[in-house]
């Protein structure tokens, strides 16, 4: 059948935009194996009666990180001015909260699990940090791209690079965003037998590239100010917030087909565009009912 012309090909990128996806992926992995251990010293302070994160708002910023290498070099009691050399910005003026903070039950268990744990983070973080490098050398001719990549809500560099990964930089394959959306599985099923429509669910239950528009889509609607976080409480109130994330992430995809296949540039509409947009709508339908009746509808300013 796929001889004939009956049936179309699979989307197999070239071999470079491959490579990109293969480097993206395995940041991925490992981004998400460092979400894990990161959790897992949350847990061991947790077991500990170590509070420092009901204090600091990033355990592993750095404040977090020089507590933490103080609980892993000090064997002897900490004092108040041991803390105050680890704290660094506003935090300096919590220097008794977070000494109260590690006032626990820290023993040697934890605090060899502690130091395994670190020596983990630090080596997957030394390998996202190569991943990154190698991947912006690798994607420097499309730098252009990415930085309009960039501008998109939601959308930063290495989640560009990633989009970039899994899509290529010319969008050859997809005749239209429609069919992008639909080989991505963000685009609603068509189950239709005998007029009867059964189900609108996306034949496509699992995809990587879903996954991070998914994850985008989260990033936009938390970004105050733009077109798609008010879209999506509008979404949102009708159809609930699993739908409405899906169909933001849709909408994104779209803007991402038009800058890469087309070369556009990103143009924010802003967060009240809906509402000044059904005003005017309700405005010119006045005007038309006003002039049916033989009137004419005459804006006044306001008192």
């Amino acid at each position: 059948m796929f001889k004939a012309g009956l049936v179309r090909g699979s989307f197999i990128p070239e071999k470079s935009v491959r490579h990109w996806r293969e480097l993206g992926r395995s940041r991925k992995k490992y981004s998400q194996s460092l979400g894990d251990h990161k959790r897992r010293v949350h847990k061991v302070f947790e077991t500990a009666n170590i509070k420092i994160d009901s204090v600091v708002s990033d355990l592993f910023g750095v404040t977090g990180r020089n507590l933490i290498e103080l609980l892993c070099a000090a064997e002897s009691p900490i004092g108040l001015e041991q803390i105050e050399q680890c704290t660094k910005g506003s935090l300096k003026s919590k220097v008794k909260e977070l000494y109260r903070s590690i006032q626990g039950f820290f023993e040697d268990h934890h605090r060899f699990l502690l130091m395994s744990l670190m020596r983990m983070i630090t080596i997957i973080e030394t390998e996202i940090a190569i991943i990154t490098e190698r991947m912006q050398a690798m994607m420097s001719s499309h730098d252009d791209i990415i930085s309009r990549l960039d501008v998109v809500p939601g959308i930063n560099e290495v989640s560009a690079q990633y989009v970039l990964g899994e899509l290529g930089p010319t969008l050859q394959e997809f005749s239209s965003s429609g069919a992008l959306a639909s080989w991505s599985g963000l685009c609603p099923g068509n189950n239709e037998s005998a007029g009867k429509r059964r189900s609108g669910k996306s034949p496509v239950r699992k995809h990587v590239f879903k996954t991070v528009m998914v994850e985008i889509a989260w990033a936009a609607v938390k970004t105050k100010g733009t077109y798609y976080r008010d879209k999506y409480y509008r979404i949102r109130a009708r159809l609930g917030p699993r739908k409405a994330i899906v169909a933001i992430a849709h909408r994104i995809l779209k803007a991402i087909y038009a800058i890469i296949k087309n070369g556009e540039e990103y143009k924010e509409l802003g967060e009240d565009y809906l509402s000044r947009k059904n005003a005017e709508n309700k405005i010119t339908i006045l005007k038309r009912k006003a002039k049916e009746l033989g009137y004419e509808l005459v804006p006044i300013a306001a008192s």
